[in-house]
């Protein structure tokens, strides 16, 4: 098996170590500041799944170096979803006739996004609900609240592939499995972040924190309303079905799984990097507005972390 991580920040580069340290044949497209050190150093991966370093891996820092992209049996799609349409772009252009793709991102829209450049029959979607963080060289696991989850919208990639890539993950020691409602679930995972992460980096404190103050528990809640009542619009079945039923599954048990964590959006803050705010917070806005339903708080949350990146010195994003 031949994979191409397509984005080799903190959860690209622990999947794809991982897998290298598994024997399976890897490549990493990232960034210099961290792929010139893992060059010279090898992958230090920590954390939750153990302690390695991963030295049996090919490094490119651009598209152009990857070698051989079409004989990839799959690519990892794990960019930031701001630059998932250059990436697609860049795929349809390379890419064999056999190559799989499956997506490992935060947002909304991002399946349809590279389906407008790629082959339907051969996108696949991987939810993850660990957090990682990253230094050059090196990625630590902090949290895990659940299995990553495979899924191909509307079954069409067939189940024995999704079943291949889960199989091949839970054998590199990454907690995986594969299910029928992988829109769902990633719509989930976006309720999830919106609830979380805008108002963990606004306030610079871990997910655990936003349970002690009535004040963040009670925004918290309104996202989630706001964020069901977008979803119903869509026609998305979501589990829990009701915006309470959510609400107690977060409270009880998902921050409490990752109340160590901050917000990879507050990581990126800190070292002055735009962050994915729009395809979050700010996709229930665009989306509410089309149904021509006014979600305030997630769009008041979405204003302040814009701001937040006008005030570290980002290029402020257009809104």
């Amino acid at each position: 098996m031949r994979i191409a991580v397509f984005g080799a920040g903190a959860v690209g580069s622990v999947l794809g170590g991982m897998l290298a340290k598994s024997s399976v044949s890897v490549t990493l497209l990232g960034r210099p500041w961290h792929l010139d050190v893992v060059r010279q150093s090898g992958l230090v991966i920590s954390g939750l799944w153990g302690e390695a370093i991963i030295r049996n891996l090919d490094l490119a820092t651009s598209p152009s170096e990857v070698r051989d992209w079409s004989t990839q049996d799959m690519v990892f799609v794990c960019v930031k979803s701001y630059d998932t349409e250059s990436a697609a772009q860049a795929l349809a252009r390379v890419l064999g006739p056999k190559t799989f793709v499956c997506a490992f991102q935060n947002g909304l829209g991002n399946y349809e996004t590279l389906v407008r450049w790629l082959d339907p029959a051969r996108v696949l979607l991987g939810r993850i609900i660990f957090g990682a963080e990253i230094e050059p060289g090196r990625v630590r696991v902090t949290v895990c609240a659940d299995d990553v989850l495979i899924g191909s919208p509307d079954s069409r990639v067939s189940p024995e592939i999704c079943a291949q890539l889960a199989s091949l993950l839970r054998t590199s020691g990454v907690p995986a499995r594969t299910t029928t409602r992988i829109m769902e679930e990633l719509w989930m995972k976006a309720i999830y972040n919106c609830a979380l992460n805008a108002l963990s980096t606004i306030l610079e404190v871990p997910y655990g924190r936003l349970l002690e103050s009535d004040a963040t528990r009670t925004l918290i809640r309104l996202v989630i309303e706001e964020a069901y009542q977008v979803a119903k619009l869509q026609k998305i079945a979501l589990d829990p079905p009701t915006a309470e039923g959510y609400q107690t599954l977060l409270f009880e048990r998902l921050i409490p799984d990752t109340a160590t964590h901050h917000a990879s959006m507050l990581q990126d803050i800190r070292r002055g990097k735009r962050t994915e705010i729009h395809d979050l917070n700010g996709a229930l806005v665009r989306l509410g507005t089309q149904h021509g339903v006014a979600v305030p708080v997630n769009a008041l949350l979405t204003q302040f972390v814009h701001a937040k990146e006008c005030l570290t010195s980002v290029r402020c994003p257009l809104t």
